[in-house]
């Protein structure tokens, strides 16, 4: 089968390392813990290559929410949500987040990346105008690609390129700017008070994508606009339950009429089975520890293991760019020194999560570590320690 020239050069790239014993992708994980794990040849590893910020996805409240919920209604529904598969626990998952967020309504999705999808590409259209962050998640992307409306990428973290070009599209019939709250792999903050006035300025719509920050900062653990002050001027909020609930799934908060316009609409949403009922009982779990006094706590010492590793790493040498928060990313440059150091790290008992393209732009490949409330501080000395002898080892 011919694959192409792009395909055939990922092929390429990917059977060399195989060959030479290097690939640093898809370890199978014999057991789990919350910062420890063991691979299925018998490798114990320290887990730095993790998303369950909070430590949730092995709380006991939160599995005995996924047990439950299957007990109660097996192992999936009889259709999609608006057909025959919106269960109690379903609507009381959308119910309890509408109500942490101080929105009227909320919306479940199968996943991050489909909310993103069926949100943007069911809000906009030919006549519309997206303008998008540089670096925003690739799910919005797909998302603005599929509405086809007109998209406007303008400079990571830039207002004054983006007020530019709102100011150039002022012919759209509708705008939207669309941002992460928390980068996914840079690890820095949008400027969302800036944002917030551009949008207001120009009539346009906000949304942002809380995936890694719903949960983890903000007062109340609403995310990066709790955070910066803007919560309440955010038309739309959306986030994934694969990141600081521990769980799958994703969710879009807005107006009553914004979830039901989506509800009837969305292909993503209509055409496709919900989270199993075990899935949404374990996020609505989720949801009640971090919105409660454990989260407050958890959030603190995530935030105090983030800073750990940061001052580390840095006190080592290691450029961590400009993050500012518990996504942690180990900046390297080139694809193949990504996967060779970290598979020199994943051979040395560290995991991590190597960002490579398409995931990050050619080049610009890193190691992104997430901090989590659950490390201790010897899991921080590991990384500090492992990491400067890995780049150390795998030369330029």
């Amino acid at each position: 089968m011919d694959f192409g020239v792009m395909l055939e050069t990922v092929l390429t790239t990917v059977e060399r390392w195989q060959a030479q014993d290097v690939y640093p992708l898809l370890p199978v994980l014999s057991t789990t813990s919350p910062t420890r794990a063991r691979l299925a040849d018998g490798r114990e590893v320290t887990v730095f290559g993790t998303c369950d910020y909070l430590g949730l996805s092995q709380h006991p409240d939160v599995v005995n929410g996924a047990l439950e919920a299957t007990q109660r209604y097996g192992t999936n529904t009889y259709g999609t949500q608006i057909h025959s598969g919106h269960t109690e626990v379903h609507r009381d998952l959308e119910t309890s987040l509408a109500a942490y967020l101080d929105r009227p309504a909320a919306l479940l999705f199968p996943t991050g990346l489909t909310t993103n999808m069926g949100v943007i590409g069911t809000l906009m259209g030919p006549r519309d105008a997206i303008f998008t962050d540089r670096f925003n998640h690739g799910s919005i992307a797909l998302g603005a690609r599929l509405s086809g409306a007109r998209v406007v990428t303008f400079a990571h973290n830039d207002t004054e390129d983006l007020a530019t070009k709102l100011a150039a599209c002022s012919d759209a019939e509708r705008r939207l700017i669309v941002v992460d709250g928390l980068f996914s792999t840079s690890g820095d903050y949008a400027p969302l008070c800036e944002i917030a006035d551009l949008a207001e300025r120009h009539q346009a719509l906000l949304m942002v994508d809380e995936a890694h920050s719903m949960g983890t900062v903000g007062t109340g653990g609403r995310g990066a606009a709790e955070l910066a002050g803007v919560l309440e001027r955010v038309d739309i909020i959306m986030c994934t339950m694969s990141k600081a609930f521990g769980s799958v799934g994703g969710f879009v908060a807005g107006s009553v009429r914004l979830v039901r316009a989506l509800r009837h609409s969305a292909t993503a949403y209509l055409l496709s089975f919900g989270v199993p009922p075990g899935t949404a009982g374990a996020s609505l779990a989720a949801l009640t520890i971090l919105s409660g006094r454990q989260g407050t706590a958890r959030r603190e010492r995530l935030a105090h293991n983030a800073a750990m590793l940061r001052e580390a790493l840095c006190a080592a040498g290691v450029d961590i760019g400009v993050t500012t928060s518990h996504i942690v990313p180990v900046i390297i440059g080139p694809t193949d020194r990504t996967a060779r150091v970290a598979s020199w790290l994943l051979d040395h008992g560290l995991l991590t999560a190597p960002m490579l393209p398409p995931a990050v732009p050619f080049g610009s490949g890193l190691l992104r570590l997430g901090a989590t409330a659950e490390h201790e501080d010897n899991d921080i000395a590991t990384a500090a320690r492992l990491i400067p002898a890995a780049l150390r080892a795998v030369p330029e």
